[in-house]
């Protein structure tokens, strides 16, 4: 069980299917769509680095989704939230068998328990990534920041799979890291989605320029306050002070991205508001605590779609 797949061909699984086969790793592409399969066979993947640095071109095998077979491997699940419907779990639970390893690497909240009760037998690895990556087009990404990678150790995972997946993403240049922590990992990362993601979205910027006016600064910090005091009653462990610097550090070391939100929204595509500051509201009403700006930015970022 040495075969590696990652599923998406977005910004991430193109990033990690890129890297993950240069590296020398056995790694195949499923797409969503026949025509991205097919140009990724005829031109393969470029991977365009940092300004400066040499653009990758991979040569790799890629699958349409609906083609593929029983598969006795790795899965990596690059897809968004928004992909994750019936259709979609039915056709995983055709070709994932019962043992199989399936790695997350959704954002927001949700799509584990889904997947565990859709897919009983598989194993589920959630992860947290911050690597930065945009898809600029059918079979060109590029590596925007450079970022970690941490896997849950607090599953029923064979230490020698976990292990592994960890060996091939290192081998291929990514930071990665085995985590018995996990659930704080997800909540910060939560934390930082829920304020930059829906602010770069609605005001149509880049992450460095959140908070580059007074109103901008007031606005993302009431939807971090109010989101911190959600995400601290869900077990949230850190300080707000030091949790507020650190998403001021996020926004600067990557203040030329552009928010997979604000992407999504610039190409008119379904976002993911409902997995992250939906997921917010809906923790906040469970609480019995109010979540006003929360709910006004999910029906904001909707309202554009």
């Amino acid at each position: 069980m040495n075969k590696v797949a990652v599923l998406g061909g977005g910004s991430l699984g193109l990033l990690l299917a890129g890297k993950l086969k240069a590296s020398g790793c056995d790694c195949v592409l499923w797409t969503r769509t026949r025509l991205q399969a097919s140009l990724v066979n005829a031109r393969g993947i470029t991977i365009e680095e940092r300004e400066g640095d040499p653009s990758t071109l991979v040569p790799i095998e890629a699958r349409p989704f609906e083609d593929v077979k029983a598969f006795d491997g790795f899965l990596l699940l690059a897809v968004k939230q928004t992909a994750i419907k019936d259709d979609f779990v039915i056709r995983l639970a055709e070709i994932v068998p019962v043992g199989g390893v399936i790695v997350l690497l959704q954002n927001g909240i949700g799509h584990a328990e889904l997947l565990e009760q859709a897919l009983p037998g598989r194993k589920l690895v959630i992860a947290v990534t911050s690597e930065g990556a945009r898809r600029i087009d059918e079979t060109t990404v590029r590596h925007t920041g450079i970022g970690e990678t941490r896997l849950g150790e607090d599953v029923e995972v064979d230490k020698e799979h976990l292990l592994f997946i960890e060996r091939e993403m290192k081998q291929a240049g990514l930071s990665v890291y085995l985590s018995k922590h996990l659930k704080d990992e997800i909540l910060r990362k939560l934390l930082v989605n829920a304020v930059i993601n829906p602010t770069t979205a609605i005001l149509r910027i880049r992450n460095g320029e959140i908070t580059q006016s007074k109103e901008r600064l007031e606005f993302v910090r009431s939807l971090f306050a109010e989101t911190f005091g959600i995400l601290r009653s869900e077990g949230l462990s850190a300080d707000e002070s030091g949790l507020w610097n650190a998403l001021l550090n996020v926004s600067q070391a990557t203040s030329l991205n552009e928010s997979s939100m604000l992407q999504d929204v610039l190409a008119g595509k379904e976002t993911e508001i409902e997995f992250i500051n939906g997921a917010i509201g809906r923790m906040a009403a469970r609480q019995g605590k109010e979540s006003p700006w929360n709910n006004a930015v999910t029906a904001l970022v909707k309202a554009i779609h």
